[in-house]
């Protein structure tokens, strides 16, 4: 690795998801995610009518790289004919039409909320209520093969709701920037208080907090004297609501997307905090702010798009949770469940002396499942730790952000049918949003340049996160400094002052919780947690997209 040679896994550009992945991740995931990747993208494509089939998605030394299937890409018989493009430009452009129309997204959120969430909800639910510890090797095999069905299939899930997701608040967004002159960045800030999921009191802890209210010596435990782990223990043993809560969000990866992270029932402080966190929350807080935002916006609409000024803003504020709820309904606890169980065969290994450390085995793969637990030689202990380092070693350092020729530049808008116009425009507003970043650091010695995420300035001392143990080192204040954030990171948002990353751009997820908690995010700095220290005081100026450091 460390001679690592960086070529393109495929004809054509590739890009790095550098947004979600910023480092090297473990071998199962890497076999489990790129067919049900594209899978879930031709899905989400296909139902709006979007000028691409699929997204790929190949793996160069660990790190993932992504590339556009485009719809005239030449088939199995040689190049598409003109009279096959105009005919399909005119059928998407049609489906794209109906999709506007008929309010596709509508059908999707109620199957949503009515079927699959209910049923991923169960399926973690059955598979993290198995006691790992008494299966015996053939029950572990199974489990541990249910638990990567399982996370292929959560996997696809959360891609086939993408469009879903993007296109109702993009199109707004898109449509009311035209009609204000406002910068469309800024206008996002309107869905604030309209993602459930992501506020510091989420639907799974209300029972918990209502109770935790009215029940005094509940909540001295938050603060007491004995371990975190037999606090929650306590807790969960005394009011319902805190178990519900442990029992449902436990086996969530706690930070981040790959399975070297802790699930969040690893980390009993962390349950700790977010229960104390969410007493005092002010859950109404984040709707005023974008009611009144929205109150601001509307009186520099025209009159003629008022109607459909309000009727966009509502499908936009409709269909804004499901961007999280796709995420931590899914992939973030299926990965968590097989992480459990991978340790769960760690630990029976190094039992055995067939390890050298329980958690090595985070890093086998899907066939290597089999051969552990039927004794093989391979892989070994050296191998496993040579295995666990050198990925180690390729996140430290890095991969670059494209391979192979630059990619094309699209056509323009004013050229395709109304439709898929609106429908194009948005789709690459908001993907753009997510994965963008700045092509290069920009600034000097003490001023790092990223792009604005979320409007306002603190001053407070810099905190580099550059893995979970990290994140424990966080105090009250802290402006967190880190490669990029997920759904998962929302636990430790409360106590922040602000956020910088080095990846992502205005819709990635730093961008939207610094917009929903209200304080300030700088984003896309490309290497601002190169350039900033742990402890140096920091001032975070979200409307600028500037960082300097003071001291």
């Amino acid at each position: 690795m460390l001679d690592a040679e960086w070529v393109a896994p495929g004809p054509g550009p590739w890009r790095q998801d550098r947004a979600h992945f910023p480092a090297s991740i473990t071998p199962i995931l890497q076999e489990a995610y790129p067919a049900n990747f594209a899978k879930g993208f031709e899905e989400t494509f296909a139902a709006w009518g979007v000028l691409l089939d699929s997204m790929n998605m190949r793996f160069v030394n660990g790190f993932p790289y992504m590339q556009p299937v485009p719809f005239d890409a030449p088939g199995p018989d040689g190049p598409r004919t003109p009279e096959y493009l105009g005919a399909e430009i005119g059928r998407r452009a049609g489906v794209a039409a109906a999709a506007f129309e008929n309010r596709i997204w509508r059908d999707t959120l109620q199957y949503w909320d009515s079927e699959l969430k209910p049923a991923a909800i169960a399926a973690h639910r059955a598979l993290g209520d198995v006691d790992l510890a008494a299966l015996d090797n053939g029950g572990l095999r199974a489990h541990l093969h249910a638990c990567v069905d399982h996370l292929k299939a959560m996997w696809y899930q959360h891609h086939r709701f993408n469009a879903m997701a993007m296109v109702p608040p993009g199109d707004f967004v898109l449509h009311a920037a035209q009609w204000t002159g406002r910068d469309p960045m800024s206008l996002f800030a309107i869905f604030d208080g309209w993602s459930p999921v992501s506020s510091v009191l989420p639907p799974e802890m209300e029972d918990a907090i209502t109770s935790l209210r009215t029940d005094a010596e509940a909540r001295a435990l938050l603060q007491g004297d004995a371990s975190a782990a037999d606090r929650v223990a306590e807790l969960c043993a005394r009011v319902p609501g805190v178990a519900a809560y442990v029992r449902d969000i436990g086996f969530r990866i706690a930070a981040g997307f790959d399975i070297t992270n802790p699930t969040v029932r690893e980390r009993p402080e962390m349950i700790l905090g977010r229960l104390q966190a969410a007493l005092d929350h002010d859950a109404a807080s984040a709707q005023v702010r974008s009611n009144t935002l929205a109150t601001q916006v509307r009186s520099e609409v025209p009159a003629e798009h008022l109607d459909l000024f309000d009727d966009l803003l509502a499908e936009g504020r409709l269909m804004y949770r499901l961007r999280d709820e796709r995420g931590l309904y899914s992939d973030a606890s299926a990965a968590g469940l097989i992480r459990l169980a991978l340790i769960e065969l760690g630990t029976r290994l190094h039992a055995q002396g067939r390890i050298g450390f329980k958690y090595d085995t985070l890093d086998i793969t899907i066939s290597e499942i089999d051969a552990l637990l039927d004794g093989a030689e391979h892989p070994t202990s050296a191998e496993l730790t040579e295995r666990v380092a050198a990925r180690k070693t390729a996140s430290a350092k890095g991969a670059p952000g494209a391979l192979g020729p630059e990619a094309p530049h699209p056509p323009p808008l004013d050229m395709l049918p109304p439709s898929l116009g609106r429908l194009m425009g948005t789709f690459g507003f908001v993907l753009g949003g997510v994965l963008g970043e700045a092509d290069g650091p920009a600034g000097d010695a003490t001023t790092i340049i990223g792009i604005a995420g979320s409007q306002g300035i603190y001053e407070g001392p810099a905190c580099i996160v550059r893995n979970f143990d990290d994140l424990m080192l966080l105090e009250e204040g802290d402006v967190l400094v880190t490669s990029a954030t997920g759904e998962s990171f929302n636990a430790f948002l409360h106590i922040l002052g602000a956020i910088v990353t080095d990846h992502g751009s205005f819709a990635s997820h730093a961008a939207i919780m610094g917009r929903e908690m209200g304080f300030p995010t700088v984003v896309g700095t490309v290497n601002g947690t190169s350039r900033i220290v742990s402890g140096d005081r920091v001032r975070v100026d979200g409307t600028a997209g500037t960082v300097t450091v003071l001291e």
